[in-house]
């Protein structure tokens, strides 16, 4: 009968969309980093496949699939993960996904996904790459109930600090031992108050498109609009004036401005990456080569949100991978500069020489 010999249509195993993902960009990625002078190992293929299945299960809570995504950002994130060598499956996580709207250039809006750093993320990428680092020892997350001594420089020797946990307060610090391959050790230290600049980062990139209902959007708003939108920005920005990070994120003016992460129930987690993040960078990193390096910049830039457009969500607490949420749509581009008539230049009485390129370098700037 008809409908005996009616295929019945299922819904596509979405073990199978990763494997069958994988089984196209992974050889692909291993030869393009083999032309850059990488030569991916066991592990660095692992991250790899675990990145492409919790990106498929991100797609999926936003309603797409991972074949939806386009080939740039996903060969780009597959990258960043075998260059630096972040497992997306370890505990705790090294690296995480955000969903967003993207505006493409035909003006359609489309999903795709990011990727960021976190805290412990940092920390394999100081041990893998620091320079001359030879053991990164487990940080001190210093609370306010705690016993602390900082450490006392007598020339060139260093007492190093005391800390006593008692588990009560606010994270008020972190400290990281690092152990370098002279076998000296050097202690970093990340204050809570040096988190506020974060903060005032943060708030201030996410008004950086608002416009009040004044202007359908800054780029069409008229020049009186435009000092109206300024004043109001201007005046939200005020009210952060000689407040410390805690009393910033109770303003209750500045909340829209703010992510859910820094809020109550995961703000002190939130201040505790911030602070791992801000003791680890300025470390010194040496990188094989600049596609590493670039590897590296790229994430640090989507860590402080200055990859593409300004966010609302930045980072969000989850129970799993498939709980990120989409972030909300990128602002449209800004139109284009008039560009005046140049005058002709002058030509020059005899012809410049051409100066050397600048050496390579592939050290982190921080």
């Amino acid at each position: 009968m008809a409908n005996n010999t009616q295929m019945t249509k299922k819904a596509p195993d979405a073990r199978t969309i990763v494997q069958k993902a994988a089984d196209v960009m992974i050889p692909m990625m291993v030869s393009h980093l083999g032309r850059n002078g990488i030569q991916p190992d066991a592990y660095q293929k692992q991250c790899m496949i675990n990145a492409i299945s919790v990106i498929n299960d991100v797609a999926n809570a936003n309603g797409i699939m991972i074949n939806d995504i386009d080939r740039t950002t996903l060969s780009e994130i597959l990258q960043q993960v075998a260059t630096l060598r972040l497992n997306p499956y370890s505990q705790p996580r090294e690296c995480y996904f955000t969903a967003r709207k993207k505006k493409q250039p035909n003006g359609e809006w489309v999903t795709t996904v990011e990727m960021g750093i976190e805290g412990d993320g940092n920390d394999a990428i100081l041990r893998n790459f620091g320079h001359n680092v030879a053991e990164v020892y487990p940080y001190w997350d210093v609370r306010e109930g705690d016993d602390f001594t900082y450490p006392v420089h007598r020339g060139v020797d260093v007492e190093p600090p005391v800390w006593q946990r008692s588990g009560k307060g606010k994270y008020v610090r972190v400290v990281y031992p690092v152990r370098f391959k002279d076998d000296s050790v050097q202690y970093f230290i990340s204050e809570r108050e040096d988190v506020r600049v974060n903060l005032v980062a943060h708030i201030s990139n996410n008004l950086m498109n608002e416009t009040f209902g004044i202007a359908e959007n800054r780029y069409k708003a008229t020049v009186e609009q435009r000092k109206q939108i300024e004043e109001r920005k201007a005046e939200l920005k005020a009210l952060m004036d000689g407040k410390d990070i805690d009393e910033i994120l109770d303003i209750p003016e500045l909340q829209p401005y703010i992510s859910p992460a820094w809020r109550e129930g995961s703000r002190e987690r939130m201040i505790l990456r911030k602070m791992r993040n801000n003791c680890i960078k300025p470390i010194p990193k040496d990188f094989a080569n600049s596609m590493a390096l670039s590897m590296y910049n790229n994430s640090m830039a989507a860590e402080e949100g200055t990859a593409s457009q300004p966010i609302t969500v930045e980072y969000q607490e989850i129970q799993d991978p498939a709980g990120y949420i989409a972030a909300p749509e990128e602002p449209q581009e800004a139109p284009a500069p008039r560009q005046d008539p140049q005058p002709e230049a002058s030509k020059p009485a005899a012809p410049a020489e051409k100066a050397s390129p600048a050496p390579q370098s592939n050290v982190a700037p921080f």
